[in-house]
C-alpha cells in the first residue's frame, strides 16, 4: 500500500530536477564529445553515451567537482552509486535496510530531509514528554492567558505538591502547538519518502497512518482543552507519538505488546486461581460470625464475593500478607490448610512462572529483532561493495576491491546522515585500519568492517600544552615529567596512560583522605555542639583552593583539548573553580558563612570515588554497571515511560482530591492516612511518578488503593475508570516493564561480567582492524598527537546483545 503524494507536495522536487537535468545534459554533451573518441574502443556503437558514462561514476564525480555550478551530482535517470551505498549503509549501520535498492533521484532528498527532521524529531517528542512534568495540573482550574504558573487552587497546606516549578498553560499551548506543526512537517517527509520508495522502506503504512492519526488527536485535544475541558488525553497520544517517532522505542513497545498477548495464558491461569480461592474463602468464611483474640471478625475481607476478590488479589501480589490471613489462622489453625495452598500456587509459583514467562517472550523476540538486524546490516554493507567494486590493480591477488577514492567519496556523502566530524587526512587514517594486508585497496572482507569502524567515536587532540612546547628540553620539563608522569614504558598516549600512579596522582589521592577525614572531624565537633577552634576556617580554605593548583599543574604540562577530553578531569575542573569561587567570595566580599564553605567543600568527597579506581575490583564493578546502563538503557526508558504515562493519568483522575477533608474520605478509617501516606498522592506528574514508582517496587499498594477507589461510588463510570487505572498500571509495570528490566539486567550482568573475567584471564584478543588502529596511535603519538578511540553505546550494546543472544 503507497500513500500518495499531492501535486503540489512534488512539483518543486519536479523543478529542481528538471534544472539539474538540462546542467547534466549539456555538461555532459561537451564532455561525451571529447571523451568519445578517445575511448572509443571501450564504448561500442550499442552504448549509448548516458550507459557509458554510467558505468565510469567516478569520472562523473570529477566532472561535477570541477563544475561548481552543478550543485547536485545527480543524473535524471537513476541515483549515483554513492548516494545508494551510503542510503544503504546508513540504514545498515540502524540494524534496518531497504526492500528494494533505491534508484529514483528524488529519494536521496527525500531521505537526506528525513533524516536530518529525525535528528530533531526525536528531542522535540522528548520535550513534549516533558510537559506533562511541568504543566499546570487541569484539576487547578488555571485559565489560559490568564494565570501565569502555579496553582491557584491549591493555596490551603492540605495541598501537597512537589514544589517543581509549574509553567503557564499559554506557554505550554504555545510549545506544544509548535512542537505538533514541527512533527507533522516530520511526518509529511516520511509519507514523501515512503511514496517515493513505493513502501520500500522499514516504515509501513499502518505506522504512518497511525502517527497521522496521533497528531489529528493531539490538535484536537488541544482544540478542546482551549475551549474549556478539564480532561485530557495528550498524556496517551504524547506516549503513541514517542512510540512512532523513535525507532528504538517503537520497537520496544511493539515487544512488550506482543509479550502481553503471549503471557495473557499465564495470565489467565493466574486470574482463575484468584477467583476459584475467592470463591471457596467466601463460602466458608461469609458466615462465621466468631473474632479472633484481638477483636478482628474472622471473615474481614470475606463476607462478600467482591470483597473476596480483592482481598486474593492482594494477598498473591503479598500487598496484604499476612494481615488478610491473621484474623482466619488466629482464630483456627486449621485455615492453613485453605491458605498454603493458594499462597504456594499464587505467590510462589505463578508469579515466578509469569516473570520467566514475560522474559522468555521478551528474549525471543530480542533474537529474532537482532538476528534480522544483522542480515539486514551484513546485507546493506554487500549492497554497498557491489556498488562501489572494482577491479582489483595489478599484483594484487583480490578478486573486486574498493579503492581510497571511492571509500573518500563515500564517507562524503555518509558525513551529513552520521554527523561526522572526520577530516579528509583522517579519512585515510580509517582507510588503512580497514585495510588489514596493507595492499591499498579493500577487499569485500575488510569492507565489511566498516559499520563498526564508523560506529566508533574518534577524538584528535594535542597532546603537550604550549608552556610544555616552549619549555622544551629545559629543567622545568624534566621536573614536570617526574612530578605528573608515571614512568612508564612505551608509546606516550597522554593524560590516560601517562598520570595514573604518578607521585602527582599520588599526592592528590592524599590530600583528598586528609579533607575526608578532615569533614568527619568536623562533623562529629557540629554533631556533639563542641566550639570549633578558629583555625577550622583556614584548613576549610587550604581545601578550597589546593585543587585549583592541581588543575593549574595539570594544564601546564597537558593541552586543554587533551585534558578536558578526561571525564574525570572535567568533573575535577568544574568543581575547583567553584571551591575557589566560594572561598574567593568567602575572603573578598565576606558574604559566604564558614558553613557553605564547608558544604562546598563536600564537593570534594565525589572524587574519593575516583581515587578507589586504583582498586582492581572496583574498576571491574564500575566497567560492568557502564556497560550494564548502555545495554539496557532502551528498557529503563520504557519503564520510566510507563511510570509517567500512568502519573500523567493519575493526576487527571485523582489531583487535588486525596484529602482528609474530602467528603468522600472524611470520617473513613483508611489507612492511607493513618499511615501518613498523604505525601504519595497525584497532585502533580512528580509526586504521581514517585507514588507509583514506589508501588511498583512492591506489587501493590493496599492503602493508596483503597484510598482511590474510596473517591468513587460504587457500580459507576468513574469507579471502572480508576479499576482499570489501577490493573492496568500492574500489568504494565509491576508485572511486564519491571519483571522484563530485572530478569534483562541480570543476564546482561552475567554476560558482561563473563566477558570481563575472561579478558583479565586470557587478555583482550584485538580484532584486525583495532590492531591497525593501534598501529595509527602509536605513528600520530610520535608526532604529538594523540588519537581517541571508544566504541559508541549502540556497538557496545549490539556487541553485548550478540553475545548475549547468540
Amino acid at each position: 500500500m503507497s500513500i500518495p503524494v499531492s501535486p503540489t507536495a512534488r512539483s518543486s522536487w519536479t523543478q529542481r530536477t528538471s534544472r539539474y537535468a538540462t546542467y547534466f545534459k549539456k555538461e555532459i554533451c561537451k564532455v561525451m564529445e571529447s571523451l568519445q573518441n578517445k575511448r572509443s574502443a571501450e564504448a561500442t556503437g550499442s552504448q549509448n553515451m548516458m550507459e557509458f558514462f554510467r558505468g565510469r561514476h567516478l569520472d562523473v564525480q570529477e566532472l561535477y567537482a570541477s563544475t561548481p555550478s552543478l550543485t547536485q551530482p545527480l543524473s535524471a535517470a537513476e541515483l549515483d552509486p554513492y548516494r545508494k551505498a551510503a542510503m544503504g549503509l546508513h540504514e545498515a549501520l540502524r540494524l534496518r535496510g531497504f526492500h528494494k535498492s533505491p534508484n529514483d533521484p528524488a529519494a536521496w532528498y527525500a531521505y537526506m530531509t528525513k533524516i536530518r527532521l529525525e535528528k530533531w524529531a526525536a528531542p522535540a517528542v522528548w520535550t513534549l514528554l516533558l510537559l506533562d512534568v511541568f504543566e499546570t495540573p487541569q484539576w487547578c482550574k488555571n485559565r489560559p492567558f490568564v494565570d501565569l504558573g502555579g496553582c491557584k487552587a491549591a493555596d490551603s497546606k492540605e495541598y501537597i505538591l512537589s514544589g517543581v516549578p509549574l509553567i503557564p498553560i499559554s506557554l505550554g499551548v504555545g510549545l506544544e502547538s509548535l512542537i505538533l506543526f514541527f512533527l507533522f512537517i516530520h511526518l509529511v517527509s516520511h509519507v514523501r519518502l515512503y511514496s517515493i520508495l513505493q513502501g520500500g522502506h522499514a516504515t509501513t503504512a499502518g505506522v504512518l497512518l497511525l502517527e497521522f492519526s496521533l497528531l489529528i488527536l493531539s490538535v484536537l485535544d488541544l482544540m478542546i482543552f482551549l475551549a474549556g475541558s478539564s480532561v485530557r488525553i495528550a498524556p496517551v497520544l504524547r506516549f503513541g507519538l514517542a512510540a512512532c517517532s523513535v525507532p528504538r522505542l517503537q520497537e520496544l513497545v511493539c515487544s512488550f505488546f506482543r509479550t502481553t498477548v503471549a503471557v495473557s495464558k499465564v495470565g489467565m491461569f493466574f486470574l482463575y486461581t484468584v477467583v476459584i480461592f475467592a470463591w471457596v474463602a467466601t463460602t466458608v468464611l461469609d458466615d462465621e460470625e466468631g473474632k479472633d483474640q484481638f477483636g478482628q471478625p474472622v471473615r474481614e475481607g470475606f463476607a462478600t464475593f467482591g470483597e473476596s476478590l480483592y482481598t486474593c488479589f492482594t494477598t498473591l501480589n503479598t500487598a496484604t500478607l499476612p494481615d488478610s490471613m491473621v484474623p482466619s489462622y488466629d482464630y483456627s489453625r486449621s485455615y492453613l490448610l485453605l491458605w498454603m495452598p493458594f499462597i504456594f500456587v499464587g505467590a510462589v509459583l505463578l508469579k515466578q512462572v509469569i516473570l520467566a514467562g514475560v522474559y522468555n517472550d521478551y528474549s525471543k523476540h530480542a533474537k529474532n529483532f537482532l538476528i534480522e538486524g544483522r542480515r539486514l546490516r551484513k546485507s546493506g554493507v554487500d549492497a554497498a561493495f557491489e556498488l562501489l567494486k572494482t577491479p582489483a590493480p595489478a599484483g594484487c591477488n583480490r578478486g573486486e576491491v574498493v579503492r581510497f577514492k571511492d571509500f573518500e567519496r563515500l564517507v562524503d556523502v555518509l558525513k551529513p546522515l552520521l554527523e561526522m566530524t572526520v577530516t579528509k587526512e583522517f579519512l585515510r587514517v580509517l582507510f588503512h585500519a580497514l585495510d588489514d594486508d596493507s595492499n591499498g585497496v579493500l577487499d569485500k572482507a575488510e569492507f565489511q568492517d566498516m559499520c563498526d569502524v564508523l560506529q566508533f567515536e574518534f577524538h584528535i587532540t594535542e597532546r603537550d600544552s604550549c608552556l610544555k612546547q616552549c619549555m622544551k628540553g629545559t629543567a622545568f620539563e624534566r621536573t614536570m615529567d617526574a612530578l605528573v608522569e608515571n614512568g612508564a614504558s612505551g608509546t606516550n598516549l597522554g593524560y590516560s596512560c601517562k598520570y595514573p600512579g604518578s607521585w602527582m596522582d599520588l599526592a592528590m589521592n592524599i590530600v583528598i583522605g586528609l579533607n575526608v577525614s578532615w569533614v568527619f572531624t568536623e562533623s562529629v565537633m557540629d554533631l556533639n555542639n563542641w566550639e570549633e577552634p578558629r583555625f577550622f576556617m583556614y584548613v576549610d580554605l587550604f581545601f578550597s583552593f589546593v585543587y585549583v593548583l592541581e588543575a593549574a599543574l595539570k594544564l601546564s604540562h597537558w593541552s586543554w583539548a587533551e585534558y578536558w577530553y578526561n571525564d574525570d578531569n572535567r568533573f575535577d575542573f568544574v568543581a575547583s573553580m567553584v571551591l575557589a569561587t566560594v572561598g574567593a567570595l568567602f575572603l573578598i566580599l565576606q558574604q559566604i558563612s564558614v558553613a557553605m564553605l564547608r558544604s562546598a567543600n563536600i564537593l570534594r568527597l565525589i572524587r574519593v570515588l575516583k581515587a578507589m579506581k586504583h582498586l582492581r575490583f572496583y574498576q571491574r564493578t564500575c566497567v560492568i554497571v557502564t556497560n550494564l546502563l548502555r545495554t539496557c538503557r532502551e528498557v529503563l526508558l520504557l519503564n520510566l515511560l510507563v511510570v509517567l504515562l500512568w502519573a500523567s493519568a493519575g493526576v487527571q483522575l485523582f489531583g487535588g482530591k486525596l484529602l482528609a477533608s474530602n467528603p468522600r474520605l472524611e470520617g473513613k478509617d483508611l489507612g492511607y492516612f493513618s499511615s501518613h501516606y498523604q505525601v504519595f498522592n497525584f497532585n502533580d506528574v512528580p509526586l504521581g511518578m514517585i507514588t507509583l514508582f514506589v508501588w511498583t517496587l512492591g506489587d501493590w499498594n493496599d492503602d493508596i488503593a483503597v484510598a482511590c477507589l474510596e473517591l468513587a461510588e460504587p457500580w459507576t463510570f468513574y469507579k471502572a475508570l480508576i479499576w482499570t487505572f489501577l490493573l492496568s498500571y500492574y500489568i504494565a509495570s509491576p508485572l511486564l516493564a519491571y519483571n522484563v528490566l530485572s530478569a534483562f539486567s541480570i543476564d546482561v550482568y552475567q554476560k558482561i561480567d563473563e566477558e570481563v573475567q575472561n579478558r583479565e584471564e586470557k587478555g583482550y584478543e584485538l580484532c584486525d582492524v583495532e590492531r591497525n588502529l593501534l598501529l595509527i596511535q602509536a605513528e600520530m603519538a610520535d608526532n604529538g598527537l594523540v588519537l581517541h578511540m571508544k566504541e559508541s553505546s549502540d556497538l557496545a550494546k549490539l556487541r553485548i546483545h550478540t553475545a548475549l543472544f547468540s
